[in-house]
């Protein structure tokens, strides 16, 4: 007798229950064999398949497909900007390029000699301003200048590629009588000035600098005595010094001929000394009239008989709204002396300076 396991799909011995599962057998009925033929031996058992998924394990399968794709539409949609939003950057990559040498700072030592002045283009860098602009900023070591007057700009800067071409534009303004490309002073370094130019490509760019001329501020030939005897006071406490009646000084009619300047004087307004400190204020609005685009030095020092004790430089016209008072104050260390000097001169004068500075 044989039996057959539903849930096997197979047939198996005579028996109450599949050995494989449990499950009860289904008896067969074996059919007669025809006469004369022995009965054919039974089927070989097929071998025993995995058993068939229940209908609670395709359920669960198909929830699992359903939650996967819920998952993807909602990691989508994070990942998705808003409209109108900044894309998502992408993690940095690390880069092995190796940066142009001086691609933002380059090292020059071009020197040129003329006339008794030196001139050294020191160094080159290229900065960013407000407006997201790449400028150069360039420093020049000027030596040789009489009497150490400051130098205000230089005459017939070209900044030029190794093509000849114009490596980038400088601005240009009058001081006086005399143009140029305005320098600023570095604080701290005596005889070393700054200029920017416009926008500026890559420092090694450029080639070669044109000169043709140094301006600086006007010989201090004029003078104002002050008479300062009598006690110093030890600090913080001020003495006041009375300028006198010979307190105001006329510049040179030809120190500013392009300005209107028939009216100008400088005028001590105050002075005041300490042991260790001497002040003193020079006014130069009486008679000042500033025409627009156009600027007018004023240098001024004191002096100690031949010793200098300070100097300032400054240039009328400068923000002429803003200022109530255009002149220049003088703050020194000093020690007590019977009178101090104030030296001041108005204008500009050029030095020339016709050479290129190049490697």
């Amino acid at each position: 007798m044989r039996a057959w396991c539903p849930r096997c799909d197979a047939v198996r011995p005579g028996e109450t229950a599949c050995p494989e599962c449990g499950t009860p057998l289904a008896a067969l009925e074996d059919a007669a064999a025809p006469a004369g033929h022995p009965p054919e031996p039974p089927p070989p058992e097929e071998p025993a398949g995995p058993p068939p998924r229940s209908r609670r394990w395709i359920a669960l399968a198909a929830a699992t497909v359903v939650v996967a794709a819920l998952a993807f539409v909602a990691g989508r949609s994070v990942a998705r900007p808003a409209a109108g939003g900044r894309p998502v950057s992408a993690a940095p990559t690390t880069s092995t390029t190796v940066p142009e040498p001086g691609a933002n700072r380059r090292e020059l030592g071009w020197t040129a000699r003329a006339g008794g002045v030196t001139v050294t283009a020191v160094e080159a860098s290229r900065v960013a301003t407000e407006q997201r602009e790449t400028v150069a900023s360039i420093s020049f070591r000027v030596k040789g200048v009489p009497a150490d007057q400051r130098v205000l700009a230089l005459r017939g800067l070209r900044l030029l590629d190794s093509g000849g071409g114009v490596y980038a534009g400088v601005e240009q303004r009058q001081f006086s009588s005399e143009g140029g490309v305005p320098v600023r002073p570095v604080d701290d370094d005596p005889g070393l000035y700054r200029v920017v130019t416009g926008p500026a490509p890559r420092l090694s760019s450029l080639a070669r600098i044109d000169l043709t001329g140094v301006v600086a501020v006007r010989a201090r030939d004029r003078t104002i005595a002050l008479d300062t005897s009598g006690p110093w006071p030890p600090g913080p406490k001020m003495r006041t010094i009375d300028p006198g009646q010979d307190d105001a000084v006329r510049p040179d009619p030809g120190s500013a001929q392009t300005l209107e300047t028939d009216d100008l004087e400088l005028r001590v307004t105050s002075a005041f000394v300490r042991d260790g400190r001497a002040v003193v204020v020079v006014d130069a609005s009486w008679g000042f009239r500033g025409v627009p685009g156009q600027y007018l030095p004023l240098g001024a020092e004191l002096r100690a008989g031949d010793r200098v004790l300070c100097a300032r430089t400054s240039v009328l016209g400068e923000d002429l709204g803003q200022q109530l008072v255009q002149g220049v104050v003088l703050s020194c260390p000093a020690r007590p002396v019977p009178r101090l000097t104030v030296a001041v001169g108005v204008g500009a004068r050029i030095l020339p300076f016709d050479a290129t500075l190049r490697p």
